[in-house]
């Protein structure tokens, strides 16, 4: 089961790399600026879904590492969505700090479940 769910995320990151171009261009065939936003989102979300999809079944360190990509890129899609990406604001701080929070909480989580 959990092999059948890493090659769905593998090819569902394939699908997207593959047709990014036509997904921004059908969505924003005349504005450049909301293209290449559309183009970086598509790319931060192949490369979160790579971080996932490697993740299944990982435990320890590399897990640990692997959560710190995942957190990285989504909060990349949500600065771009949400925040201004041209200036380090709070919001990016929160992000951060988010990203290591819940990668140290899924560590632990590993490493209570290997001590019992």
């Amino acid at each position: 089961m959990k092999n059948n769910l890493r090659i769905l995320l593998y090819t569902l990151s394939i699908i997207l790399f593959a047709f990014s171009y036509e997904i921004c261009d059908y969505l924003y065939f005349d504005d450049v600026n909301s293209w290449w936003d559309t183009k970086c989102n598509l790319y931060a979300i192949v490369i979160s879904i790579v971080f996932i999809s490697s993740s299944i079944d990982k435990r320890g360190v590399l897990r640990f590492v692997l959560d710190i990509g995942v957190g990285f890129t989504v909060s990349n899609v949500v600065d771009r969505l949400y925040f201004n990406t041209t200036q380090f604001t709070k919001a990016d701080i929160i992000m951060i700090i988010a990203t290591f929070f819940f990668a140290i909480i899924d560590y632990k989580k590993d490493e209570l479940r290997e001590n019992n």
